[in-house]
C-alpha cells in the first residue's frame, strides 16, 4: 500500500473492499457490482482511494474501472478495449504510473 495514505484510510478502504467483494462474488453484471453500497462508499472516499484501487488492480484485475473513472473523471481505456478486463487493467495501471500513483 502507498506509504502516504494514512492507516485509517487504508483500513476503511480494506473494510469496504472486503465487504464489496463478499457481496458481489456471485454477480456478473457490472452495473449491479458497481451499485453495492460499499463500492459507492469507496468512490465517496475520493482521490485518497485511487492509489489503493490501483494497488488492488496490480494484485488482481477486478471491476474497479467504474470507481476510478468516477473519482478521476478520466478513462484511459481505448474504446475497442471496453469490456476487456486485462486490457482495461493495463490501461489503468499505465495511467497510474504516468500520473504518479504507481512506480514506473
Amino acid at each position: 500500500m502507498p506509504a502516504t495514505i494514512s492507516k485509517p484510510i487504508q483500513q476503511r478502504f480494506q473494510s469496504l473492499r472486503d465487504d464489496w467483494k463478499s457481496k458481489t462474488r456471485h454477480l456478473s453484471n457490472t452495473g449491479q457490482i458497481s451499485l453495492v453500497f460499499s463500492y459507492q462508499s469507496i468512490i465517496g472516499m475520493g482521490p485518497a482511494a485511487v492509489p489503493l484501487i490501483l494497488a488492488e488492480l496490480q494484485q488482481e484485475p477486478d471491476h474497479w474501472f467504474w470507481a476510478l473513472e468516477a473519482i478521476t473523471a478520466e478513462n484511459p481505456v481505448r474504446e475497442e478495449d471496453a469490456g476487456n478486463m486485462q486490457a482495461s487493467t493495463e490501461a489503468w495501471l499505465q495511467w497510474g504510473r504516468e500520473n504518479g500513483f504507481l512506480e514506473r
